[in-house]
Formats: C-alpha cells, sequence, structure tokens
C-alpha cells in the first residue's frame, strides 16, 4: 500500500452521528480537564491530523531526524521520516491502516535497508496508532473511546482499532497538562526472539498550541517506561514544530 493510499483511508470520517461537545460533557472531570486544556479554542475540524517532528532516533547509534505524522487513532497512522546516519540519508514510513502495519526504508530513497511486516509486526503498529492520538485529542472524544478515571492526575482511555485493547495511559497535572504516557505494546525490544507484551511509553516535557490543539512540544519515548530497562529502551527524543 502507498502512502497515498494510506492517507485516503486514514482521511475517512468515522464521527458521524455524534456530537463531541455533548459526548464532552459526559465525561468525568479528570478527563474533562485534560481536554479543556488540550483543547483551549474549542473543538477543532478535520478527522487526520498532521504534525511536523524532528529529533533524534537511537538505531545503531543516536541520529538526526525529520518527520511528518499523520494520525486518526480510530483508524492508524502513518510516519514518514528522513533520517540522517552520518551524512547518508535513509528515507521512509511506518504505517498501521486497514488492520495492517508495515515499516520500509530506503537509503537515499532509493536502496532498500530494511523492511518490515506480518502479524506481530501489525500488532504492535496498532498500539502505536493508539499511542500517537495524544497529538489528536479532539478525535478522542469518540463513543469508541472508553474513558475511565484510576485517580485525579491518573486517566486511562481504551478503544480497539482491530484487535489490541490495552488501555492508553495518561498522567495529567492539577491544570490537566499531559507529563506522562504508556501503555503495553505487543512488541520485542532489544531483538528478543518472541513478541510478548512490554510496557511503552513516554515523558511529555513540555506543551505547545499546533493547529487550534495543544499538543506533546518536548519528550522522550521508548520500551520499558518506568522500569529500571528505560536507559536502554528508550529510542526516540522529538520536538513538534
Amino acid at each position: 500500500m502507498n502512502r497515498d493510499e494510506i492517507l485516503a483511508a486514514l482521511t475517512l470520517d468515522s464521527s458521524s452521528g455524534f456530537d463531541r461537545m455533548e459526548l464532552l460533557k459526559s465525561y468525568p472531570e479528570p478527563v474533562a480537564r485534560y481536554f479543556r486544556r488540550h483543547l483551549p479554542q474549542g473543538i477543532p475540524g478535520g478527522t487526520l491530523i498532521s504534525t511536523r517532528l524532528r529529533g533524534i532516533i537511537k538505531l545503531v547509534n543516536w541520529s538526526n531526524f525529520t518527520s511528518t505524522l499523520y494520525t486518526n487513532p480510530l483508524k492508524g497512522f502513518l510516519w514518514e521520516a528522513t533520517v540522517r546516519m552520518g551524512i547518508l540519508p535513509i528515507k521512509g514510513y511506518d504505517y498501521f491502516n486497514k488492520n495492517t502495519g508495515a515499516m520500509q526504508w530506503k537509503l537515499f530513497g532509493v536502496i532498500p535497508v530494511t523492511r518490515a511486516d506480518g502479524a506481530d509486526v501489525s500488532r504492535s503498529a496498532e498500539g502505536r496508532a493508539r499511542l500517537e492520538g495524544i497529538f489528536a485529542p479532539h478525535l478522542l472524544i469518540h463513543p469508541a473511546v472508553t474513558w475511565e478515571v484510576v485517580d485525579k492526575n491518573h486517566i486511562t482511555a481504551r478503544w480497539k482499532i482491530n484487535t489490541e485493547d490495552q488501555p492508553l495511559h495518561l498522567i495529567i497535572d492539577e491544570q490537566g497538562a499531559l507529563k506522562e504516557v504508556w501503555m503495553k505494546r505487543w512488541g520485542n525490544p532489544g531483538e528478543v526472539k518472541t513478541f510478548e507484551y512490554h510496557t511503552f511509553g513516554g515523558h511529555i516535557h513540555k506543551e505547545i498550541l499546533y493547529q487550534n490543539r495543544l499538543i506533546p512540544h518536548k519528550g522522550s519515548v521508548g520500551w520499558w517506561h518506568g522500569e529500571k530497562q528505560w536507559d536502554d529502551g528508550e529510542f526516540f527524543r522529538f520536538e513538534s514544530y
């Protein structure tokens, strides 16, 4: 599936038949606080959200990247990037769409470097698609998303795109700012032999108003969030711009 087909499918509207503002009124206070903070100008339109990201990613070593993230958390995502390994540009994308996930990366955009697909990759990508929802908070106001309160600063969201239904955990402060996000995600970090669930998440260091919504501006993401292996699992430090 090429990028244009992926983007066309992600753009399809899944919000007909309900009013986001009315649905928001039914949410308990910690959840409502999160949305008040992140939608300060009201609920924006659009079902496919694009966000430019840059930073460093750990492949063999830490390398610079620039990218665009396209996300519709009820359907999937597409992440297109250019990674600089020394002076060599590697271009490619990761995606989840129509219940299928894959990644494809090429040197100079031509010479294949890596490609991964299959059932385990799709299952892992579905988990990532839900985590990317923090960049499109208004789309998480949806009847398919079940919100629950753990305590006044810990809320969870749960929904399925295909089969995965692990809750997405959000830690917010007294003003509703997002500080941490994590979930149990299917994967094989560190090239372990078999796929299984591991804690995956990140720390949000700063937020920014971006296209009428407040989103993460600076943060770090990786496997084994909140665990002693975090230093080995962290692989992505980003800035939205």
